[in-house]
């Protein structure tokens, strides 16, 4: 039996092959999704932020977490790009940390200097004031 014979799905399946099928750029579709991806997580780190944002009242107008918080609103306001490589880099200096931290040995604790049978060393008598002639 011959596929495209003349039944709907036949004359379906030749108009199909018949047609040359769109070419698709790579690249181009990689920069959308990746610039797809980048406003997400940026959204996503801002949000986390917030969550982790102390309460304003109880910090004080220096604290680290506040400063952050405020610089990353502000960034996001004046410059979304700059935001966004900020932020990658920040996460690429996390995961760098977090790779030190779990291959560093544990640190033990320094010894102490020994203290037996060592002596103090003796305090200087004060000198008597000279007696006027």
């Amino acid at each position: 039996m011959d596929r495209n014979s003349a039944s709907p799905l036949g004359d379906l399946l030749g108009h199909l092959s018949a047609q040359q099928s769109p070419t698709v750029d790579l690249d181009t579709e990689l920069a959308r999704v990746r610039k797809l991806w980048d406003s997400v997580r940026t959204r996503s780190q801002l949000q986390q932020a917030e969550l982790h944002m102390p309460e304003m009242e109880s910090t004080g107008p220096l604290n680290s977490a506040a400063l952050v918080h405020r610089a990353m609103e502000l960034m996001r306001e004046l410059s979304p790009g700059y935001l966004q490589h900020f932020l990658s880099y920040v996460d690429d200096l996390t995961w760098m940390e977090r790779l030190t931290v779990a291959a560093a040995p544990a640190v033990k604790e320094a010894p102490r200097p020994a203290t037996i049978g060592t002596k103090k060393p003796k305090a200087a008598k004060p000198r008597k004031p000279k007696a006027a002639k």
